[in-house]
């Protein structure tokens, strides 16, 4: 019966159902038997319409007999099928592999092919198209690969321009004190002096790299941001190596003394102690003292000041950085509630411990072990941790500090109030937005003056103007766009400045956060009246968020 209805065309690759000549009382016919005999006479892997067979044994087995025979085609043979598939960011692309159905199998050319139609042109992996073509000969009918065949690259950024200090940093003796042989620790041991000879490398600049482009599979380059230059500069007692001009060397023999741009090195002065004996200190250079500075005792240096013991109730000025191994004591006089201990550095302020003393640093504060009733002034960041961050509190005194604080412990449990400003320049770049949109505005009313004057000379006849009037006009036209240009330029800058300001400013206990801790960042403030544990305060939503603080891995 199956044969009479069913037929495979001439080409072997098509299977036909005859509709017509179906009478009643014949057997109906299911689909089971047409897949039967599809298997029977060897095309069982073709492709079948399934629907289409359902439909035309429905009229097949119809009770109806049909005069007139109808061919519908119900399986054919199909080869293997590739095609490619590209994620939205046009960053991978996949081809997609259809297992052939009594067909041919998948070719290369299919492949490449499928590739070029899809402007898929780079990051292709050849050897995955290897093994795609190998595992689409095992597909069977039915089964389909979805493999990614290419990716794109991202841009790689290029690295700043950064410098490598060829020496070691004086202050790092504090930062990590000398271990003696049984395993303790020396603080008033110095160690052996940081010293550089004439012609010793101290610095070398690193160039900033122009990063890598990027691609997507379909070609497309994506940019890269090449890294920021920066300048190695030469200071007192250095200068650029002969040999090669991205090294810095000594000029001279002395202490030197690292800065953001480059090296000094500067004439040492010596001494065991600053006592009523030496007198006052006052150097050209950088002064190193064995022992303690006493009360009432003054030192003053162009370069960098090393203590090696403690320094009391003193005043030291520094046009480097202030580095006392041991620790500052200061005392509160009781008549005006003034500090009489006093440092400033145009550096970095290191020490282990300081107490009622006023600290200021245009760059950095760091302490190893506590701040107790201090004031400090400080351009950047102040720090208060030792090696381990086990240790290191924050307690009572007054704190401007340009961008961020971080203690392992802030404020006391109980008494003393411990005052923050982080940001305090706000109240200063402010007041310069203020003065440049009074300028704007002024230059603004000049240029309209000079555009109705310039109008004035337009509607007179050509013959009437004086030309060196309208020369005047427009030298002075031209002078106050370039100024207003200028000012505009300014404003977003400073406005910049003020958003980073914000941004950078924060305040972060890694251990504790205790009661009676004033914080300002701006503007705004936050008082803690309840103890916490890891906290940051941070400049967000228009005010001081107060968040649970996790440390980066």
């Amino acid at each position: 019966m199956l044969d009479e209805i069913l037929r495979i065309s001439q080409d072997g690759k098509r299977v036909y159902l005859s509709i017509g000549g179906h009478h009643q009382g014949d057997e109906p016919i299911d689909k089971h038997q047409i897949k039967d005999w599809l298997v029977a006479n060897k095309v069982g892997s073709f492709f079948c319409f399934d629907d289409t067979i359902q439909s035309a044994l429905a009229k097949l087995n119809d009770s109806t007999e049909h005069d007139e025979s109808e061919e519908i085609i119900i399986a054919e043979s199909r080869d293997a099928t590739v095609e490619a598939r590209i994620a939205d960011d046009k960053m991978t692309a996949y081809l997609v592999v259809n297992g052939a159905c009594g067909g041919s199998g998948l070719k290369a050319n299919d492949i490449l092919s499928t590739l070029r139609e899809a402007n898929i042109v780079r990051g292709i992996k050849k050897p995955t198209l290897q093994k795609l073509l190998s595992a689409s000969g095992r597909l069977k009918p039915g089964e389909y690969l979805d493999v990614p065949v290419a990716f794109g690259r991202q841009p790689v950024p290029g690295e700043d321009a950064h410098i490598v200090y060829l020496i070691e940093d004086p202050a790092d003796r504090v930062r990590r004190p000398r271990e003696r042989d049984d395993g303790r620790v020396d603080m008033r041991d110095l160690g052996e002096m940081v010293m550089v000879k004439n012609g010793q490398p101290l610095a070398k600049l690193v160039p900033e790299t122009a990063g890598y482009e990027g691609f997507t599979v379909t070609g497309s380059v994506l940019p890269t941001t090449p890294g920021k230059p920066m300048a190695l500069n030469a200071h007192d007692g250095s200068e650029f190596s002969n040999k090669d001009p991205n090294i810095l060397v000594a000029t001279m023999a002395g202490i030197p003394r690292l800065l953001d741009d480059g090296v000094a090195v500067d004439d040492a002065l010596s001494l065991d102690a600053v006592d009523v004996g030496t007198g006052h200190v006052n150097f050209e250079g950088s002064v190193v003292i064995k022992g303690d500075v006493e009360v009432g005792m003054k030192v003053t240096a162009t370069g960098t000041v090393t203590v090696g013991g403690v320094v009391e109730s003193c005043t030291i000025t520094a046009g480097g950085d202030i580095i006392i191994q041991n620790g500052i004591i200061g005392r509160q006089v009781a008549s005006d509630s003034e500090i009489n201990c006093t440092l400033v550095a145009e550096g970095n302020i290191v020490a282990k411990f300081a107490q009622y003393a006023t600290l200021c640093a245009n760059n950095n504060l760091e302490l190893t072990l506590h701040a107790m009733h201090c004031q400090t002034h400080v351009g950047k960041s102040l720090m208060i941790a030792d090696a381990t961050k086990r240790k290191g509190t924050l307690a009572g005194g007054k704190h401007e500090v340009g961008e961020k604080v971080e203690a392992v412990i802030i404020g006391a449990s109980a008494g003393a109030h411990t005052y923050i400003h982080c940001f305090s320049r706000l109240a200063l770049l402010k007041r310069e937005v203020v003065d440049l949109n009074k300028q704007w505005e002024e230059k603004k009313a000049q240029l309209n003056r000079i555009k109705a004057a310039e109008a004035k000379l337009e509607a007179l006849p050509a013959q009437k103007r004086d030309a060196a009037m309208v020369e005047r006009i427009t030298t002075t036209r031209d002078h106050l766009f370039e100024e207003i240009d200028n000012i505009e330029h300014e404003i977003e800058v400073t406005d910049a400045q003020i958003a980073a300001g914000y941004r950078e400013s924060t305040i972060v206990a890694t251990k504790s956060l205790l009661s009676r801790v004033h914080c300002t960042i701006g503007e705004e403030k936050h008082s803690v009246d309840s103890e916490h544990g890891p906290s940051i305060l941070m400049y967000e939503n228009a005010k001081i968020q107060l968040k649970p603080y996790q440390a980066k891995a």
